[in-house]
């Protein structure tokens, strides 16, 4: 009997000094789970799920006092709202934490939400309104942050819509040449580029940045945005006298257009 308890006793051991698996709160466990879950939503393209997901997330990082977390779900749940077009309520959700009298958000979820209504503002032509978003956002980008790229392109999308051509031009140009420019924001700056050179009747400089956009997007899968750079080029080609390549790129945007409306998530 000795020799058989001496022989337990090392496992006996290691299980009394393994440390016990502890396991986080379950409202912890659901939050990340929501948020998990809203953004496979967001990937799939249902926005509606994304919606219903995020919000739970919000409720919960909220309940938990989690402010950094919640400032992010505020953001993506504002983007995804804008996206289903509901802009004003895409906005209010900014506003909770741009007009928050207390600083209880971090100063990076404060830059994020500036950039995003800024960019919400600009769809909706609310152009005095956005342009002080972006100064807003502009101030809080410090040392080549990490939005610098994207608030540049917007800078030039609005002097672009505020009539100034040859300035957005210079701007996107540079924007699209910078190297750490990501992906989608080298293809909106090359987009702007493209319009400022229609604008200014560059018409093959325009169609040249709209197929280097059109090439990016397809890369990116950016089904609106692709549509926005066939139409581009239907534009321009006809300006040149193309005419019988203005009638496919047209075409071709109006099909990805429609096929945008037959995807069920």
């Amino acid at each position: 009997m000795t020799k058989l308890w001496v022989l337990m006793l090392p496992f006996i051991l290691v299980a009394c000094s393994s440390a016990p698996v502890v396991h986080p709160p379950q409202a912890i466990e659901q939050a990340k789970a929501a948020d998990k879950d809203a953004r496979r939503a967001l990937r799939d393209g249902d926005l509606r799920q994304a919606q219903r997901d995020f919000s739970k997330a919000l409720a919960l990082q909220q309940s938990l006092d989690d402010t950094d977390a919640s400032a992010t779900t505020l953001i993506n749940l504002a983007t995804v709202t804008h996206q289903l077009n509901d802009d004003a309520g895409a906005l209010a959700g900014l506003d909770t934490i741009l007009l928050e009298q207390q600083p209880i958000y971090p100063p990076p979820a404060r830059l994020s939400a500036s950039f995003r209504k800024a960019v919400i503002l600009a769809d909706l032509a609310r152009l005095g309104e956005a342009d002080s978003a972006l100064r807003s956002a502009e101030s809080l980008c410090a040392n080549g942050c990490a939005l610098g790229a994207g608030i540049a392109a917007l800078r030039a999308r609005i002097l672009l819509l505020q009539g100034d051509a040859e300035g957005a031009l210079v701007l996107a140009q540079a924007v699209s040449k910078a190297g750490n420019t990501s992906a989608e924001e080298r293809a909106n700056s090359l987009r702007v580029a493209a319009l400022a050179e229609e604008k200014l009747a560059r018409h093959a400089d325009a169609l040249r940045d709209f197929q280097a956009a059109l090439q990016a997007d397809k890369a990116l899968a950016l089904s609106a945005r692709i549509a926005e750079d066939l139409q581009g080029m239907a534009r321009v080609s006809a300006q040149l006298g193309h005419e019988q390549q203005a009638a496919e790129y047209a075409r071709r945007a109006l099909l990805v257009n429609e096929a945008q409306h037959r995807v069920v998530p």
